[in-house]
């Protein structure tokens, strides 16, 4: 089966950007650290997966979301994004085009609801997806063709998170895990959830419920008073929260696999780009040295791809 690899774009470069120092500068002594690290991570995850087809699914910072317009409070807690790392947007964007990965932005919508709808998309073709993502939120997409790979620092370079994963760390289906989210909340989003509703107490009603829909319909079934009560006041807040945490699975958007094959990298682009930034050993990682007539490739060993 073909493979599909779709990047979650912010996550891959806020986790880059908090791995490596930001003594990471260019020639003109601008900031690199997260242009690096996106780019070492980009190189080690291609290498690993060996998708057929790549995508990178980028949020649309110019513009609210409609889950803003929901709830004027989704994610208010997070800070603003540090100039040292908006300057390095523009920079990861170009790395990304000169590795011919196609880029997709929809305005109003996260990266997550791109995700979410060409999963859906490819899954029809019979194509095998793998989110690359460390935001949990992801693994509500889970399928017997979707898989989540989680980078991090391991001779693996990352973990693959399936269906059976999620059984065993939650105790329910993936799809659920809205559920779950509509009652427990969600901190780092600033999604409510019920009041006064643990983790505990939510894993524990919806591997009994499934759906919070279920649940308020069978409430009485529910004995413990004060519990029953926190979920009757909170009710209005549970089910925004579920509108809030679901993925939109239709967003305007389309997956042609004509568009997102990955090609054979541009040599001398690719090392046009890594010199600009001073990423000397990145173009020797690559295993990509420079000659008098442009550029050649050389023999490497895999076993020096690491994730960062």
């Amino acid at each position: 089966m073909q493979r599909l690899l779709l990047i979650d774009t912010y996550n891959y470069i806020h986790r880059a950007y908090h791995a490596l120092p930001k003594t990471f500068k260019d020639l003109n002594g601008q900031p690199t650290n997260a242009v690096y690290g996106f780019t070492s991570m980009l190189i080690s995850t291609l290498e690993i997966l060996k998708p057929v087809y790549v995508i990178a699914a980028l949020d649309d910072l110019t513009q609210p979301t409609f889950r803003d317009a929901d709830f004027s409070q989704y994610k208010a807690n997070r800070k603003e994004m540090e100039e040292e790392l908006s300057s390095q947007i523009p920079k990861i964007e170009e790395i990304i085009t000169a590795f011919g990965i196609p880029k997709l932005v929809v305005g109003g919508y996260e990266a997550d609801d791109i995700i979410g709808t060409i999963s859906a998309q490819a899954e029809e073709k019979g194509v095998e997806v793998v989110v690359v993502s460390n935001d949990r939120d992801i693994l509500q997409l889970l399928s017997g063709s979707v898989k989540v790979f989680m980078p991090d620092n391991s001779k693996e370079g990352g973990k693959f998170f399936g269906i059976k994963e999620f059984r065993e760390k939650y105790g329910f289906e993936p799809e659920n895990l809205v559920d779950y989210k509509a009652l427990r909340g969600d901190a780092s989003d600033n999604i409510p959830g019920v009041f006064g509703i643990g983790e505990k107490t939510a894993s524990s009603l919806i591997q009994k419920f499934e759906t919070i829909e279920n649940m308020y319909e069978n409430l009485n079934e529910i004995k413990e008073t004060s519990l029953k009560e926190k979920l009757k006041r909170g009710k209005d807040s549970a089910f925004l929260s579920k509108k809030i945490a679901t993925i939109v699975r239709s967003t305007p958007v389309s997956f042609d696999p004509s568009l997102s094959k990955l090609k054979q990298v541009d040599r001398i682009k690719v090392v046009e780009v890594l010199k600009r930034y001073n990423f000397k050993s990145l173009i020797r990682r690559m295993g990509f040295e420079e000659e008098s007539g442009g550029v050649k490739k050389v023999e490497i060993d895999k076993s020096q791809l690491s994730m960062l």
